[in-house]
């Protein structure tokens, strides 16, 4: 049988595996998103430790708590969040944060400074890597 006109598949590596097709399907983040993804995040991190990543429009709007469940906040915190809130305004609806969160998950992990859970119940700081320095950076942008 001649095989000279039988069509070959594209790409064999990517049908062979599937994970080569997500990553070729990544979003891209400017740098000024990912900024924006890692403030936000950063700010969670000071004042609601253990609240999920998705929880970052309802802190900057404060919208959807009633007075007896709001933190007390330290006037350092309280200053924390305004500077947050000026500085995120743009991205204070959830769809907007939900689709940042989205496209940041997909972008390399050398990339990230933060892990974030699959299921979106937690997320934590890298502990190794020159990320680290970014974080020391964000905290200094908003203190």
């Amino acid at each position: 049988m001649n095989t000279l006109f039988q069509p070959k598949p594209q790409n064999e590596f990517r049908t062979l595996y599937p994970a080569a097709q997500r990553s070729a399907r990544r979003a891209t983040l400017s740098a000024q998103q990912l900024l924006d993804i890692e403030l936000g995040l950063f700010l969670l991190s000071q004042l609601l430790p253990t609240a999920p990543p998705d929880a970052l429009p309802n802190l900057l709007t404060d919208t959807n708590t009633s007075f007896l469940d709001r933190p007390t906040w330290t006037p350092k915190q309280l200053r924390l969040l305004n500077r947050g809130r000026a500085m995120l305004s743009h991205i204070q609806q959830n769809s907007v944060w939900n689709a940042m969160l989205d496209a940041y998950v997909t972008v390399p992990e050398r990339l990230q400074a933060y892990d974030i859970s699959s299921d979106r119940s937690r997320f934590s700081e890298k502990t190794v890597g020159f990320f680290r320095n970014r974080i020391l950076t964000l905290r200094q942008t908003v203190a």
